[in-house]
């Protein structure tokens, strides 16, 4: 009878290869999960910068006052300003034509509204920029002030100086 070789792989080989693979995804995950707040604290980051961004663009092309505020229902059909809400709760952009800057009310209009962060980021602003800030038609902001958006120890600081201009850097949570 003739010997027939059969290939494959061994119980032990399976074993060795797979007590292998363990042993470098153990190494790779704590990579993995900086990674994957690195990307999400970035994520909110840009979110609240092109806001940002926005409000002064579109201050500029209208001629007008455009305001961003934080908002505690931005996902409601009609949202509003709140002074009792936070950044990462979500925020307002409109164009504030109302005597009371940084209220929207019945003659504001509505331009676009940011989405809640639906993580543990936690987003703190200076008191210059504690509810809301303002963009000119110069596209000049109402008060230079930062915002910290912090998530398990990393943190990203939004620089806005008096002319407008955004600037963010990197961090550690205080």
């Amino acid at each position: 009878m003739p010997h027939t070789r059969r290939s494959g792989f061994t119980l032990i080989e399976l074993m060795v290869t797979l007590s292998v693979l363990v042993i470098l995804l153990a190494l790779a995950a704590p990579s993995l999960q900086s990674l994957a707040r690195n990307n999400r604290i970035t994520g909110l980051t840009n979110d609240l910068v092109s806001a940002l961004n926005i409000a002064r663009s579109e201050a500029v092309k209208r001629g007008a006052r455009i305001t961003v505020c934080k908002s505690a229902n931005p996902e409601v059909a009609a949202p509003t300003c709140s002074t009792g809400a936070n950044w990462q709760n979500g925020w307002l952009i409109f164009v504030d034509n109302s005597g009371v800057v940084g209220t929207f009310d019945a003659t504001d209009v509505r331009l676009k509204v940011g989405q809640p962060s639906g993580g543990q980021a936690t987003v703190t602003a200076d008191t210059a920029f504690a509810d809301f800030i303002s963009y000119l038609p110069s596209g000049a902001s109402s008060a230079s002030a930062n915002m910290v958006v912090c998530l398990e120890g990393v943190s990203r600081t939004i620089s806005i100086n008096t002319t407008g201009r955004i600037q963010t850097t990197s961090g550690v949570c205080p």
